[in-house]
């Protein structure tokens, strides 16, 4: 089935949140309280606008790099499949002005989510030695799977700062959504069982909406608190997989959902060229249309750190990511009855169990395995108008495994790296 396996946020589920932005990228993605950088304000936490005085302008791109292996294993043979999906870009524009005493307004263009894989050159075995007459190893079923979800966001926010120590804000997202999942080719092996089928995918689009609220605190006066909320994001993909379960050849509609989103955190300046920042993420994937077959509610940590020297600043940041892969998926995504031939939802006694295939889902198409990212950052400030920041990021390698009842064991390793650089202004 088609979700997939390139996964844009280091940790975080599909999501980006601020882990791809120049400056905020080499602190580990921790900027909810006190960003460094205009766009860290217009996507994070809107009440930090308040912050960005005058007139400010950023522009910036990061490269992601997955490295995504799936182990299918069954009667004693095993296949290895590499998912092709590389060389993502990420660009990221962003300004803000001040408006009034107090008051600033700001807007952004970037890409906030993303899930992917391709398979189609190494496919998906499923029953290696069982006799499928397939073209897979010891004669396994073969799907080439492939996907791409992706989300530009518009954002537009504003920040209004009450008292010298208090700031609220709001922001509204624009989102434009682009998904195509399935197989990319035919498959192999299914003749004896379901039959099989050929090319499963459409492309589809979508636009839709959602906003956030935040607010920050200065306590001391080298201690901030912020918090902020993101309502969902969901996106319906028209007519974007086909199936002839049931008896009649059908396109269906999947709904994808960006969750539910509460962050909080603290920043300080322990001494005066030492800025250190701590956040916590909370995401409600339970509730969101497609992940929540597959995945669980998310805690993330993240840590990140900035030492300016001179015109200097160096940043370092590490950030940890809760066990996101249900234990038990449910037996489809977003409703969907079928992939081609293939039914979903469905128990085959001694066969198959109803959530098998969604195993194989979890596994080789939306495996978010990695935990551990620890980040780097470099900025040089050219004058008090001109900078530019540059950073690099490592998720470390996460594995996952889980067992079907007759096609075999499927296991993931992933790990990720991104690197990425922008330039911002202020006038």
């Amino acid at each position: 089935m088609g979700v997939s396996s390139w996964v844009w946020a280091l940790n975080a589920g599909t999501d980006l949140d601020l882990s791809l932005k120049p400056i905020a990228g080499g602190m580990a993605g921790a900027a909810f309280v006190r960003p460094q950088e205009v766009s860290a304000a217009v996507f994070g936490n809107p009440a930090t606008l308040s912050q960005f005085k005058g007139f400010n302008f950023g522009l910036g791109a990061a490269i992601l790099e997955p490295e995504v292996n799936s182990q299918q294993s069954n009667a004693g043979f095993s296949n290895i499949s590499h998912s092709q999906a590389t060389n993502y870009i990420a660009p990221d524009v962003a300004l803000s002005g001040e408006v009034g005493q107090g008051f600033v307004i700001g807007a952004g263009i970037g890409v906030d989510s993303g899930l992917g894989a391709d398979y189609r050159t190494q496919p998906i075995n499923a029953g290696a030695g069982l006799g499928l007459q397939g073209n897979g190893v010891a004669g396994a079923a073969t799907l080439p799977l492939q996907v791409e979800l992706l989300s530009f966001s518009a954002n537009l926010a504003a920040a209004y700062e009450i008292t010298p120590k208090l700031s609220v804000g709001a922001a509204l997202t624009v989102g434009y959504g682009i998904g195509q999942l399935g197989t990319g080719g035919n498959s192999s092996g299914l003749q004896s069982l379901t039959g099989n089928f050929g090319g499963t995918t459409a492309s589809a689009h979508n636009i839709s909406t959602r906003g956030s609220l935040g607010a920050t605190y200065q306590l001391l006066p080298e201690l901030s608190i912020g918090v902020s909320v993101k309502s969902p994001l969901k996106y319906s993909y028209r007519n974007v997989l086909s199936t002839t379960v049931g008896g009649n050849d059908r396109y269906q509609t999947l709904h994808v959902e960006q969750p539910f989103e509460v962050t909080w955190g603290l920043a300080g300046n322990p001494t005066r060229n030492l800025l250190l920042e701590a956040d916590v993420l909370w995401k409600r994937w339970s509730e969101s249309s497609l992940y929540q077959d597959i995945y669980q509610d998310q805690f993330l940590a993240l840590l990140g750190g900035q030492w300016s020297q001179g015109n200097w600043q160096f940043r370092g940041g590490y950030s940890y990511a809760s066990d996101v892969l249900r234990d038990k998926p449910n037996g489809t995504v977003s409703g969907a009855s079928g992939l081609g031939t293939l039914p979903l939802d469905t128990t085959v006694p001694g066969v198959l169990n109803q959530n098998d295939l969604i195993k194989v889902v979890q596994t080789t198409l939306g495996p978010v395995v990695w935990q551990h990212t620890v980040t780097a950052g470099l900025g040089y400030q050219f004058n008090p108008k001109f900078r530019l920041d540059a950073f690099g990021a490592y998720a470390f390698e996460g594995s996952a495994h889980r067992d079907t009842l007759a096609l075999g064991s499927y296991s993931v390793n992933g790990s990720e790296w991104s690197i990425g650089a922008g330039a911002n202004f202020r006038f």
